[in-house]
């Protein structure tokens, strides 16, 4: 990643603890203005810290445990005060976009989960999925729109989908959806990549075209090792990689050889994978080769989508 990139990055956290140091000094006043007694127990805590600070300086060994039973007490009428006045008892703590980094990024000098997302989604221009997933969720999905005759299969598949989101992390499991075009695929992916990005999963989100678009990249153009280090790193080992559309790139050997690193690095690795293609399991062995295959057969739960097209379905003058 480029430093100037980076850069964009931690400035958007910096902005984001501003943001939310904002929000908490907004609650504080409120609260000061409905709870003028607030501000007095405020108050009082600061005295007897700097009272209590004193004592510990000119050696009173018992000062440091008495501030901490008066500054209990004292935190104590706090939450009492809070919820008497109709407010939730934690409604003036540090306000966090992502409690586990506290906004900064890092945890013990590592990259939070919430910063390897963002860079994910800088290096492979995943933002625009974002805004697909506002729409395409578990929260929206329809399984009315599935004629009687695949709904079954389909509540089957959206069960299994759920279940891989609930024990995410407990277990290795990949999923692979087949299917005609416009049956359901991609947006189940979808449901399954805001699902798992709410809970703090990386998530990487690829189209085949792109994704071996930006592997023929990697490999044979010029690029600084240590760039072209983190973006295999990131295929072969982010928590999920999503691969959607397996089929519509144009195959070559270049294409068959890196899909079947792919699954193998990921197998060996226990990095859970999401693969969609309107092609067959004979289509796939048929273009891919058996070893291809053998990794999706021997690894991955198949779904079958045989529903008509949604797409067409909800673009008709009579959808609803």
């Amino acid at each position: 990643m480029r430093d100037a990139d980076f850069r964009s990055i931690m400035a958007e956290y910096e902005e984001i603890r501003s943001r939310n140091a904002s929000v908490r000094e907004k609650r504080e006043s409120e609260v000061y203005s409905r709870l003028p007694e607030y501000k007095t127990l405020t108050d009082k805590a600061a005295e007897v810290s700097t009272e209590y600070g004193k004592k510990a300086i000119m050696g009173d060994a018992n000062a440091l445990n008495d501030l901490e039973n008066e500054l209990k007490l004292i935190s104590e009428k706090k939450k009492e005060l809070l919820i008497s006045g109709g407010f939730d008892e934690n409604y003036l703590e540090p306000v966090y976009t992502c409690a586990d980094c506290r906004d900064t990024g890092y945890i013990e000098g590592k990259k939070c989960h919430c910063l390897k997302q963002r860079i994910i989604n800088t290096l492979y221009l995943q933002s625009h999925i974002m805004d697909i997933l506002k729409r395409e969720n578990f929260a929206n999905s329809n399984l009315s729109l599935f004629s009687p005759k695949v709904r079954e299969d389909m509540g089957k598949a959206y069960a299994a989908a759920e279940d891989f989101v609930a024990d995410f992390g407990n277990s290795y499991r990949n999923l692979m959806f087949l299917g005609n075009v416009g049956s359901g695929k991609t947006y189940l992916t979808n449901c399954i990549a805001g699902a798992l990005l709410d809970k703090g999963v990386a998530v990487v989100y690829f189209s085949t075209c792109r994704l071996f678009s930006l592997l023929s990249d990697a490999v044979f153009r010029q690029r600084d090792l240590e760039e072209k280090d983190s973006f295999f790193s990131t295929i072969y080992d982010s928590d999920l990689l999503i691969i959607d559309d397996l089929g519509t790139e144009t195959v070559n050997s270049f294409v068959i050889d890196q899909l079947f690193n792919i699954l193998n690095e990921r197998n060996i690795r226990r990095r859970s994978t999401v693969i969609s293609s309107n092609l067959s399991l004979k289509e796939i062995k048929d273009i891919y080769s058996e070893r291809s295959l053998s990794r999706l057969i021997g690894n991955y739960e198949l779904y079958y989508f045989r529903g008509d097209d949604l797409r067409m379905k909800l673009a008709a003058p009579d959808s609803v």
